[in-house]
């Protein structure tokens, strides 16, 4: 009786079907109208062959090959496009943007004037001073360029720069970037390409200075939207107080970058706080000082990247300006990720973004001690943006040497899921969290009274260091030599254990490029998670005198010895 019903239901089963897909075919009462329209929408969303695209479509395509192959090479990649097909030839011939890039080759050079027609041009040339076509070129077309950038050493800078470049006339101008290759930094005209009489309106520009600057009482620094200053000489350097007033008269400014412009403090005392609504980037590589004075005077609610870079300075002068430093509430965001990074007598530096927006927080701190500078930028972080790390995910470490105090700021980081370390001394931090994770299992050396309040949940228990952390990642580490016990991996298996038993396991683990990896350590760590990734490189092949207890009491010794470290005491 089973057999037959169910090869009756298997009979009636493609019948069923039918009648399903009947009852959802809608074209069946479709007039010829809605049919129409269906059988259009679908040829619509029909990839269309490249030889079919309307001639503004290609053109855009044309433009976006000129833009990659700008700075590469001679600048002549884009030109075959024209000897593809007829069609593709008469739509770039009728295209006078693409023919506005031009390209010094003597027998070009009139032709992309002639195809141009009145758009404006765009120069790229690096002068060279036993060339002087170039300059001809760009003397005798100054009134139809809409974007000129040059560079080459002082002799060429001054040939194509007379000393009547003031008097030349450059009316649709709005990009001009300059960059002297070698020597020291050279002043340009104040009226370079602004004509023998005085405008009274300046439309928007870009203004970009390499090793050479433009009097600071130019018209050029009215109304920027992009302003880069780099590499000045001391003589050269602004006021802050002119800084601020080139600022203050460029309410559209997009993106700031000052590099090494020797701007010195004529006024110590806090200006009138300027908002730039406009600005998206900015990046400073001054003296501390001068970054912190342009960071209290300047609000930026719309920034998306800030990188500051401070030059070396004392001691006690970086930990005095730290907190102004750090603490600028536009750059408290969420943040998805932060990484730390201070190699041995170099910088410290910390880096903060998201993986859903583009904002991004890089600061970078020169100093010839950085691990001292960590503890109070870390405080200064957690005290004024303690958002910032309650939404962090990904944490990632690279510093040779740790400190312990340090580290417990960073327990804000309560939805952390991923920790990384980078060619670091993981021990302080690692032990941190094992001691921790004992005290959630009921083993401690330390009274309840002995944790500072962060430590402990609303309940008033000591809660779990990075109670959401899934994977722990170890990059380039020195897992341990033979003989040094408890050695990183020792560390890591107790970490595991105390995890896993306390309800809050550790789930991935990974080693990339580490050294000392013994096979015993790989063995325990496959059976302490659910996903193991090992590299394969750096393997022991010595045997690690690993002891027979079974993984409770060989975590518990390892807890012992490290409670025994000085560094914990101060935690």
């Amino acid at each position: 009786m089973r057999n037959s019903a169910s090869s009756g239901s298997r009979r009636r089963l493609p019948d069923a079907i039918h009648s399903f897909r009947q009852a959802l075919d809608v074209t069946r009462f479709e007039t010829p109208g809605h049919r129409r329209k269906r059988l259009k929408a679908s040829k619509l969303n029909d990839a269309a062959a490249i030889s079919a695209l309307p001639p503004e479509i290609l053109s855009h395509i044309f433009l976006f090959c000129v833009c990659g192959s700008s700075g590469q090479g001679d600048g002549l990649d884009w030109l075959p496009i024209t000897r593809v097909t007829r069609r593709w030839r008469q739509i770039a011939l009728d295209c006078p943007e693409l023919w506005a890039n031009i390209i010094f080759r003597r027998k070009l050079v009139p032709i992309m004037l002639s195809r141009a027609k009145m758009v404006p041009l765009v120069i790229r040339v690096v002068l060279e001073k036993d060339k002087p076509y170039q300059s001809q070129v760009i003397r005798e077309n100054i009134s139809r360029v809409g974007e000129l950038a040059v560079s080459g050493s002082e002799a060429a800078l001054e040939t194509f720069f007379p000393d009547y470049v003031g008097e030349m006339l450059a009316p649709r101008l709005r990009s001009l970037s300059v960059v002297k290759t070698s020597g020291e930094a050279m002043w340009l005209d104040a009226m370079v390409f602004h004509g023998p009489e005085a405008r009274t309106t300046y439309p928007s520009h870009q203004l970009h200075l390499e090793k050479c600057a433009i009097p600071w009482n130019s018209p050029w620094y009215y109304n920027l939207t992009d302003l880069h200053l780099e590499n000045l000489h001391s003589t050269q350097g602004p006021a802050i107080t002119v800084l601020f007033s080139i600022i203050l008269a460029s309410p559209l400014l997009q993106n700031l970058t000052l590099i090494n412009t020797h701007t010195h403090v004529d006024r110590t005392e806090r200006l009138f706080p300027t908002t730039l609504s406009h600005l998206t980037t900015l990046l400073i590589s001054e003296p501390i000082f001068v970054c912190v004075h342009l960071l209290v005077n300047l609000t930026f609610p719309a920034i998306v990247t800030n990188v500051i870079r401070c030059f070396p300075s004392p001691k006690e002068e970086a930990e005095f300006w730290i907190p102004s430093l750090v603490s600028h509430h536009d750059f408290s965001d969420m943040y998805d990720f932060i990484r730390v990074e201070a190699p041995i007598n170099s910088f410290l530096r910390i880096k903060a973004g998201g993986y859903w927006t583009e904002k991004t927080f890089d600061i970078q701190i020169d100093h010839p001690l950085p691990q001292i500078l960590l503890e109070p930028v870390l405080h200064s972080l957690v005290t004024y943006s303690p958002t910032s790390f309650r939404s962090i995910t990904s944490l990632s470490i690279d510093m040779p040497s740790l400190g312990g105090d340090a580290w417990r700021h960073l327990c804000q980081c309560t939805n952390l899921q991923t920790l990384q370390f980078r060619d670091s001394d993981c021990n302080a931090l690692l032990s941190l969290l094992v001691e921790r994770a004992f005290r959630c299992i009921g083993v401690s050396v330390r009274a309840d009274t002995e944790f500072i309040p962060s430590q402990l949940d609303r309940q008033g228990v000591c809660s779990q260091v990075f109670p959401k952390l899934e994977c722990i990642i170890f990059l380039e580490i020195d897992c341990g030599v033979l003989n040094r016990y408890p050695s990183l991996t020792d560390i890591l298996r107790a970490l595991l254990w105390a995890r896993r038993t306390g309800g809050c396991p550790v789930s991935s683990v990974e080693l990339d490029r580490c050294k000392n990896v013994f096979r015993q350590d790989l063995e325990h760590l496959a059976y302490l998670t659910d996903s193991f990734i090992w590299d394969g490189s750096g393997q022991n092949t010595k045997e690690k005198e690993d002891s027979c207890l079974d993984l409770r009491s060989y975590s518990l010794n390892v807890f012992e010895l490290l409670m025994k470290d000085r560094w914990l005491s101060s935690t």
